[in-house]
């Protein structure tokens, strides 16, 4: 699933290898929409958690679901790096 057909407003923006702020995960743009930046060791499973994130805010992308749906982010991450062996820590700060 590309960014493009979510129904939220949902971008991709790629991300190099290095570290980044977990607030960095899910942001919401000048525009209104979010933005998703994953780690590139997340990257390949991308569409499953742009998939929950349309599931749980299809056409609600506002100010108001943005820290919620920041912590689902995190915590899809958090999950997705246990269940893959990653270390979380080696590339959030």
């Amino acid at each position: 699933m590309t960014a493009s057909t979510l129904t939220h407003g949902l971008s991709t923006v790629s991300t190099g290898q290095q570290p980044f702020y977990s607030d960095e995960i899910l942001k919401m743009s000048d525009c209104g929409s979010w933005t998703l930046t994953l780690p590139s060791q997340l990257k390949s499973h991308q569409h499953e958690l742009e998939s929950l994130l349309n599931k749980v805010f299809r056409g609600r992308c506002s100010d108001a679901n943005l820290a919620l749906a920041q912590q689902l982010a995190l915590n899809w991450c958090m999950s997705k790096c246990k269940q893959t062996g990653l270390s979380f820590d080696d590339f959030i700060r």
